[in-house]
């Protein structure tokens, strides 16, 4: 049932592994010309992860597609920066959940198979609160549900039947995601991988893989807690006007907007308080929406605001200053503001914080 299509959408298939061994490459073979393609996706698809952007997978050419994902598994055991293999771990994984809910049932089974030797079967059973169609080993099940926070993984509150756990659809395809997920970081602390180094002609790309990371860690790291209005993007401060206003938001400038408050420390409870303003306001709506977005349920990631030309591309950049010309984010232009004014906020985010924000 498997395509070529899917050994490019799933790396960790035994299939996959496979098809690039057949190809006979050692890696210092893609650093030559004649495999820039792979290259280049190779470091597109390490970007992506810094910049926690989800790309679909690119089936344009489906063996660069399928080669890129090993040289960028180099690349970044090759960084030797734990933050960096941390994020392309679960990028990965979530582009691959995103693919596999897409998946028939028949297909999903034989995924788990293949990828991680799980024996899950179909079933119908249909409980009060759920339906499950899928059943699996409670052994396979604990091999990749200690990932997850949420109690609703934890074994005693799943329905266990003979030794069967059984799991809807969208369950399946984030476990599997997240045994892919720890499948990337144990490879990582591996005996070999930490004394394995990339062949030198990769090292110009490694360099600017680093500062790009180093840039994105920056705009976490220096950043201080609560939000400071007058060191605001324009198109931040416009945003913010209009839902004093009560004015009604399109869905990309309430995600901007909220986005942007996490990352600067805002609490959930002080996005609230602001988008209360807003027509349609549901607080119970709006409360899960936020604590998604700043990681504190469901995938644990915490989302960071648009780049600026996605913003522009969504005609919410209001006008560039003269600071917004020399910035890409509106993360940099609010930390490149502080630094000019020599501010920093304080550990309970309550320094220089402007009142009425």
């Amino acid at each position: 049932m498997l395509t070529k299509e899917d050994l490019a959408k799933y790396p960790f298939l035994k299939q996959t592994a496979s098809f690039i061994e057949n190809k006979g490459l050692d890696l210092s073979d893609l650093a030559s010309d004649e495999y820039s393609p792979i290259l280049a996706r190779a470091i597109r698809r390490i970007r992506n992860s810094i910049e926690k952007y989800i790309e679909p997978t690119d089936i344009s050419d489906l063996d660069a597609e399928i080669l890129s994902y090993p040289l960028a598994l180099a690349l970044v055991y090759g960084s030797k920066s734990g933050w960096l293999v941390n994020r392309f771990a679960t990028i990965e994984a979530k582009r691959t959940e995103e693919e596999l809910r897409k998946e028939p049932s028949e297909k999903l089974i034989e995924i788990a198979d293949s990828g991680f030797g799980w024996k899950v079967s179909k079933a119908e059973l249909k409980l009060e609160w759920e339906e499950f169609g899928f059943s699996i080993s409670f052994h396979n099940f604990l091999e990749a549900a200690p990932g997850f926070n949420s109690s609703q993984w934890k074994l005693v509150n799943r329905y266990l039947c003979g030794g069967q756990v059984f799991l809807g659809a969208g369950s399946l395809a984030r476990l599997i995601c997240e045994a892919f997920k720890m499948k990337i970081l144990r490879r990582a602390a591996d005996k070999e991988m930490l004394g394995f180094r990339l062949p030198e002609a990769f090292r110009p790309h490694l360099e600017e893989i680093l500062e790009a990371a180093k840039e994105i860690r920056q705009d976490y790291e220096e950043i201080p807690r609560g939000l400071i209005a007058d060191a605001m993007p324009p198109c931040i401060t416009t945003i913010v006007n209009d839902v004093r206003a009560g004015k009604g938001l399109s869905h990309m400038a309430r995600f901007t907007l909220t986005t942007f408050m996490v990352n600067v420390g805002e609490g959930v409870d002080d996005v609230l308080k602001l988008f209360g303003n807003v027509a349609d306001f549901d607080e119970g709506k709006a409360r899960y929406q936020i604590e998604h977005i700043a990681g504190m349920i469901g995938s644990k990631t915490k989302y960071r605001p648009p780049k600026c030309d996605v913003l522009r591309s969504f005609g919410l950049c209001v006008g560039a200053d003269d600071l917004c010309r020399e910035v890409k984010h509106p993360l940099t232009y609010y930390q490149k503001r502080l630094r000019a004014t020599g501010r920093r906020g304080g550990s309970d985010g309550t320094r220089n914080r402007k009142k009425g924000v």
